[in-house]
């Protein structure tokens, strides 16, 4: 269950995170930046092959406070080339998307811009 977020911040299941954070659909919790490389404000391939861990369903995209975070057209194909939905959202909406949506599910989360 997801909480709350704001700028730079977002609090999963009572815990306070303050960098974007990947959720597996195995309930791992990762810190997007760990072995990051990249633009923090782009979805990459790499990001895409972590979040298909435990074969998800859906894909959600929290693509910041102001929706900044942007999924290239090449990104998105691949994800449906694996038969998953990918949905994206300004990330408070998308975690109020996630805290509903019932099918198996992974998520990134950006938490600023």
């Amino acid at each position: 269950m997801i909480e709350g977020t704001g700028f730079g911040w977002i609090v999963i299941d009572g815990k306070r995170y303050n960098s974007d954070v990947l959720i597996l659909a195995t309930g791992e919790i990762k810190d997007r930046y760990e072995n990051f490389s990249g633009s923090s404000h782009s979805l990459s391939k790499i990001e895409v092959d972590i979040l298909l861990t435990g074969s998800p369903e859906v894909i959600i995209v929290g693509t910041g406070q102001a929706g900044c975070l942007v999924i290239p057209k090449e990104i998105k194909d691949y994800i449906k080339k694996k038969d998953v939905s990918c949905l994206q959202f300004p990330t408070p909406e998308a975690i109020k998307v996630f805290n509903q949506e019932k099918r198996k599910k992974s998520a990134l989360f950006h938490l600023t811009c």
